[in-house]
């Protein structure tokens, strides 16, 4: 009887523990999507406002290609660090 007692106990610990976890994981997983989603429209604004500034200087191609190409070489230069992460 002691022992049923016990694991019975031990399942309701671990039970507790478990949804403790699940609740901290979610509300973690809405903070960081909130804070994604705030830094991407902040991005969208930033990009906005320096492709019309370049624009003003340059002229819309080169304002294009400076803006692309620095989004390109951003992107490539996650893709090497996430790679090199992962050795």
């Amino acid at each position: 009887m002691l022992l049923l007692n016990l694991a019975r106990s031990a399942a309701m610990v671990g039970a507790a523990l478990a949804l403790d976890s699940a609740r901290k994981a979610a509300v973690s997983l809405a903070g960081c999507l909130l804070v994604g989603l705030l830094m991407a429209v902040s991005l969208a604004f930033l990009t906005l406002s320096g492709y019309r500034a370049i624009c003003l200087g340059l002229g819309d191609v080169y304002a294009a290609l400076i803006v692309g190409c620095s989004y390109l070489m951003a992107s490539l230069i996650a893709m090497l660090t996430i790679q090199m992460r992962c050795r």
